[in-house]
């Protein structure tokens, strides 16, 4: 079976999935808020509690899928390079070297403050924390289109906006942010309006 085709049946399940349960939470509600006995009541409330944390997860799941689904649309199909005959690889320059060390550096900044949050041992927490993770990697996407921009950013103020902006609770103390090349470091320190000398 094709992948998009089994992505889609997936997502169409959780869907047919998340509509009777947010249909029997309901009905639980109402049958609770109409109830004389008062045990009765608070076993319907505990009900609707739990099917609403079902409802919440798979909402997320769903949400999950369909992202993983426009990633995998968006990604170019590249053929392999053909094979050189004992070529020694090409170093990555400077700048892409640095891009990367400041991208993997605000990466892991920004997880530890997500799994701070949110418990990887509840699938709650582990979906909610994976799906504020795509969106942290589609983010950091967008500002690294600018490579001196990005490069020109204070690192610490960047994981403390990122942080805010997935809406988790940023670190209490500056980390130490790996050093750019120093011909990057001048032309960054001159983006950011200060100059070197």
């Amino acid at each position: 079976m094709d992948a998009a085709i089994m992505a889609e049946a997936q997502e169409q399940a959780l869907g047919i999935f998340a509509d009777a349960v947010l249909k029997l939470a309901l009905h639980i509600q109402r049958e609770a808020m109409a109830a004389d006995d008062l045990d009765q009541t608070v076993r319907a409330a505990g009900a609707v509690h739990r099917l609403g944390r079902g409802l919440r997860q798979t909402l997320a799941l769903q949400a999950k899928l369909a992202r993983d689904a426009r990633r995998h649309a968006a990604e170019p199909v590249e053929a392999p390079p053909p094979a050189k005959a004992s070529e020694p690889p090409v170093p990555p320059d400077p700048k892409t070297l640095a891009l990367r060390r400041r991208r993997d550096w605000l990466t892991r900044g920004v997880e530890r403050c997500v799994w701070n949050e949110y418990e990887r041992d509840e699938e709650a927490g582990e979906f909610t924390g994976d799906s504020l993770l795509e969106d942290l990697h589609e983010r950091l996407a967008d500002l690294m289109a600018d490579p001196d921009g990005f490069l020109a950013l204070d690192p610490n103020d960047l994981v403390v906006q990122l942080c805010k902006e997935l809406g988790v609770t940023p670190p209490k103390f500056q980390m130490s942010a790996p050093a750019l090349p120093v011909g990057l470091a001048a032309a960054s320190a001159s983006v950011n309006g200060h100059d070197s000398s």
